[in-house]
């Protein structure tokens, strides 16, 4: 059966079933796509997260791509770590640099996301121009220290995001704030 003829099927059963059929405007498609991108922005980050703490010098770089992708060239990022350890920094490579170091020590993480908010304050005008939102995702981070310990940390990022004409949706700003963690020692 070709395509079309099962699509027109299979929408006139959904519709003698019962079936309703949404129409979403243009703004709403937009608002929605909006927040999809914007939501891949910190699974992007998971995942560049996850290249860097490789330890392998390709994936580290491929990591550092990833974050000039995801972020402003001037972003601003604070994170909460163990043991009442705060970081700050601005910028992509600054934040390679800590990360690289906090997890020099693990041969792998694994930073999984979970629930994601994106409030949306605005879309960009018709010339791209403005569009901006926060975004709250849920963190829980595994990370093996193959002769001492597994490092479970649980957090939620808050962001920024804005969109730049050309670029797309970017991250500005992002905090971790460390919500609870265990560190499992392995030699017990």
């Amino acid at each position: 059966m070709k395509m079309r003829q099962w699509l027109v099927r299979s929408i006139l059963i959904f519709l003698s079933s019962g079936g309703v059929i949404v129409q979403a405007s243009e703004q709403d498609t937009a608002a929605m796509l909006a927040k999809q991108e914007i939501e891949y922005l910190q699974r992007w980050y998971a995942r560049a997260t996850d290249l860097i703490g490789s330890n392998l010098p390709d994936q580290i770089e491929e990591g550092r791509d990833i974050y000039h992708r995801i972020f402003t060239p001037d972003v601003s990022i604070q994170a909460s770590a163990a043991g009442g350890v705060y970081y700050e920094v601005a910028g992509p490579d600054e934040w390679v640099k800590v990360v690289a170091t906090a997890l020099s020590v693990f041969d792998a993480t694994q930073h999984l996301l979970g629930t994601q908010i994106v409030e949306l304050a605005s879309l960009p005008n018709a010339q791209g121009e403005g569009g901006e939102a926060k975004m709250s995702s849920y963190l829980q981070a595994w990370h093996h220290d193959p002769d001492r310990v597994i490092d479970i940390y649980i957090g939620t990022y808050y962001s920024k995001v804005r969109y730049t004409a050309g670029v797309g949706w970017q991250i500005y700003e992002m905090r971790l704030q460390k919500v609870a963690g265990e560190v499992i020692d392995k030699s017990v």
